[in-house]
């Protein structure tokens, strides 16, 4: 491979991340501007990311998911399921110490009848979001890593692209430390197995967790 073509390798890398970061955060964007949820747009512009996504990476794979390190889902779905039930059960645990220690008290803000398939919209409404992301801050990354760096630079490099992903949250350090933690979490999990589907999981699974504890869930502090 000559000089110009791995300079024009680089610059089209260069313009694709570029271009797919800045449509990412553009439905948070939108939500923050309007002040609403914007759930269907939201979902859009997820949607519109991973098709781009899949189109940029058919330019250097035959299958353009594959790029990112989401490979044949059949052999891989073991790892799919392992994540999404780490990631679920890890948030779950943590947030029922309090609980167990009598620090604090929990209680649902819906009846059991709706609970279910309010969790059932969350798995939905999260698999894209977790998707994307991941696709971006580490499929992403991974793909394009110069083969002469050492690889496991990748891990923080990465975790900082997935915390300046989140811009509306840099305002607070410990959100930003959890952040980055769970980013070189996420990034190392696909740099031991080799493939995005155990990353898919747990990010997806702690994001179904995020949401329930978020919208479901009042917690109250026992003084």
């Amino acid at each position: 491979m000559t000089v110009e073509s791995n300079r024009k390798k680089i610059l089209v890398a260069l313009m694709g991340f570029v271009f797919l970061f800045l449509l990412y955060p553009l439905p948070g964007f939108l939500q923050n501007h309007f002040q609403k949820p914007l759930i269907l747009e939201l979902e859009l512009g997820m949607l519109l990311f991973t098709v781009f996504a899949f189109y940029f990476g058919r330019q250097f794979h035959r299958n353009g998911f594959r790029l990112y390190g989401l490979f044949a889902f059949g052999p891989h779905i073991g790892n799919l399921a392992k994540g999404l039930f780490l990631g679920i059960l890890i948030p779950l645990v943590a947030n029922l110490i309090p609980v167990w220690l009598g620090w604090s008290n929990i209680s649902f803000r819906i009846d059991w009848v709706h609970l279910y398939p309010q969790i059932l919209l969350f798995a939905l409404g999260t698999l894209l979001p977790s998707l994307a992301e991941d696709i971006l801050t580490r499929g992403y990354l991974r793909a394009f890593w110069p083969e002469k760096w050492n690889l496991l630079w990748l891990v923080p490099v990465s975790a900082v692209v997935y915390v300046l992903n989140h811009i509306f949250r840099l305002g607070k350090p410990d959100v930003m430390i959890y952040l980055f933690v769970l980013g070189c979490l996420l990034m190392w999990s696909y740099y031991k197995t080799g493939t995005l589907w155990l990353t898919l999981g747990l990010h997806w699974g702690g994001n179904i967790n995020y949401q329930v504890f978020t919208n479901l869930v009042e917690n109250t502090t026992i003084r």
